[in-house]
């Protein structure tokens, strides 16, 4: 195998080094070589170029260290070899947001294989940061291995891939993938995951998949919803007991959905609690449109979200929605959570086992959601503004979160932060002496921000991330007086225009950059920034002292 490109890490050179994928052809194979202990090589990829950058990792450092590799988000990297090593060395790889990290049977078999006496390796792989990453394993032949690779750090939307598996087995912390035939063809250690969260497609294991595992309480006592079978029977909120006529299931794909779709498709997780106080006793993931019963009212998962207790997935690679139907509707209880049976709205063939309905002549044509007294659902107005307003107050006690009206606005150029002039004011007006180098660089306009339908008291959609609304920018220099055109194009950061009460008004992200062509600024300058909203923003509170 050639290599083709060089990175140096430790030495003459510094201890943590980062590589741009971007820069290395496809068929590039680049040898990382650490000539120091403690060291570390992040790859990143800032353009997104959708291809896999191979790595031959070489060890030239003798003493017993750690030798680390971080895969940054959206980067993708396969482990073609590994040479050299140190006394009883430790490799640890970070996934990072989407990162993607391939062991190939090369670099596993010269890190882990039965080599004479060579020393005790260690390789940890970790997920610990946000997103949805994923890792290839393939061990080739996994007889002559030592200890296996350890598992940290997996949330919802992780993958692994083993080539080869059909089936995963956890037991005392080790996740077997095996074969329909129940041949082994792979082995992690995976301390703390929930076996419940664990769901197969072909030969990839994704961590958390939806409603794999969750509790619906029986009679008997609480069964895993895939577990359910028409006949079984299953208590209601009120007490009572249903029975259960069909289960439907289908599975979706984050790469498959368009995102003018995301809304309505990706789940909704409701944190342990988030309800009320252990509802729902554990994290629960419904639909967007499943809608959960409060004293009387119906109302959709999607409009209780709140970007704390009760949040969409949108980075979920893969989620598999089931759905109970029950001889007549009534309310379910979800890991505590009283929410709808199934309701055949005319949407049952979306559903992957749909024709089963048709072996059953009973199923009869659509008949919506039955009026029962004392229920109603509830999609807008007083009742659904109070139950957020009861969602959110709770949220804030649950985080130690609180939600300011203070955007916290100042502007920065060249690193330096500038914050308004303090006295003298109209209400709305600040105004910000830029320094003199301001007439070559570019002025961002920063604030706090938030999802707008996170944060208000009233149900919407609107996925807008929002810092203050602004409705005039002025530029006073030694030229004169003028405003800038709201509606620049050169303007980054800022949403689309939106009429208030007769005034163009757009609001910035939380930040937004002025460009230096566009405010063409001269000599002592003051940029005048005219703020007709303000939102509500989530906050970590403050421990008092």
């Amino acid at each position: 195998m050639a290599t083709e490109a060089v990175v140096y890490i430790g030495g003459i050179n510094p201890h943590d080094v980062r590589v741009d994928q971007q820069y290395y052809d496809a068929d590039t194979v680049l040898e990382a070589i650490y000539d120091d202990p403690n060291t570390t090589l992040n790859v990143e990829d800032d353009t997104d170029v959708s291809r896999t950058l191979d790595l031959k990792q070489t060890i030239n450092a003798e003493l017993s260290s750690t030798f680390s590799l971080n895969v940054l988000d959206n980067a993708s990297v396969r482990l073609v070899a590994l040479d050299g090593s140190a006394n009883n060395p430790t490799y640890n790889y970070g996934l990072v947001g989407n990162g993607k990290l391939e062991m190939t049977p090369e670099f596993v078999d010269a890190a882990l294989g039965f080599v004479g006496q060579s020393p005790v390796v260690t390789i940890n792989v970790d997920f610990s940061d946000a997103g949805a990453s994923t890792l290839v394993y393939d061990p080739g032949n996994i007889s002559n291995l030592r200890v296996p690779p350890t598992i940290t750090g997996m949330s919802m939307g992780d993958q692994i891939q083993v080539p080869g598996a059909q089936n995963v087995n956890y037991d005392n912390d080790v996740l077997f993938f095996r074969t329909d035939q129940g041949i082994e063809v792979g082995r992690l250690h995976a301390p703390d995951l929930d076996p419940d969260w664990l769901k197969m497609d072909g030969d990839t294991m994704t961590y958390a998949c939806y409603l794999k595992g969750t509790h619906i309480a029986t009679p008997g006592g609480e069964v895993k919803i895939e577990d359910l079978a028409a006949g079984d029977q299953v208590c209601t909120a009120s007490g009572g007991v249903a029975t259960v006529k069909w289960l439907g299931h289908r599975t979706l794909y984050k790469h498959r959905t368009p995102a003018k779709n995301a809304i309505r498709a990706f789940p909704i997780l409701f944190k342990q609690g988030a309800i009320a106080d252990n509802v729902p006793h554990r994290d629960l993931l419904l639909s967007p449109w499943h809608h959960v019963y409060f004293d009387g009212a119906l109302i959709p998962a999607m409009l209780l979200v709140n970007g704390r207790t009760v949040i969409q997935q949108f980075d979920m690679p893969v989620f598999e929605y089931f759905h109970v139907e029950l001889e007549s509707f009534d309310i379910l209880l979800a890991e505590g959570l009283p929410a709808e049976s199934y309701v055949d709205t005319g949407n049952r063939a979306m559903f992957q086992n749909a024709d089963t309905v048709a072996l059953h002549p009973d199923f009869g044509p659509p008949t919506g959601r039955p009026v029962i007294d004392g229920i109603k659902v509830v999609r807008a107005g007083p009742t659904v503004e109070a139950v957020r307003k009861r969602l959110l107050a709770r949220a804030q006690a649950l985080t130690q979160s609180v939600r300011i009206t203070d955007p916290g606005l100042y502007v920065e150029v060249d690193g330096q932060q500038i914050h308004a002039e303090s006295a003298g004011q109209p209400e709305g007006v600040l105004r910000f002496a830029l320094p003199a180098g301001a007439v070559h660089a570019d002025v961002w306009v920063r604030s706090r921000c938030a999802v707008v339908r996170e944060t208000t008291i009233r149900a919407n959609r609107d996925l807008r991330q929002v810092g203050v609304g602004l409705v005039r920018i002025t530029i006073e220099d030694e030229i004169g007086r003028r405003d800038l055109d709201l509606l620049d194009t050169r303007l980054d950061g800022m949403h689309a225009p939106q009429d208030v009460r007769g005034a163009v008004m757009r609001w910035t992200n939380g930040d937004a950059r002025i460009p230096a062509v566009l405010h063409g600024a001269r000599g002592p300058t003051t940029l005048e920034l005219h703020v007709l909203r303000t939102y509500s923003y989530w906050e970590k509170a403050l421990r008092a002292a």
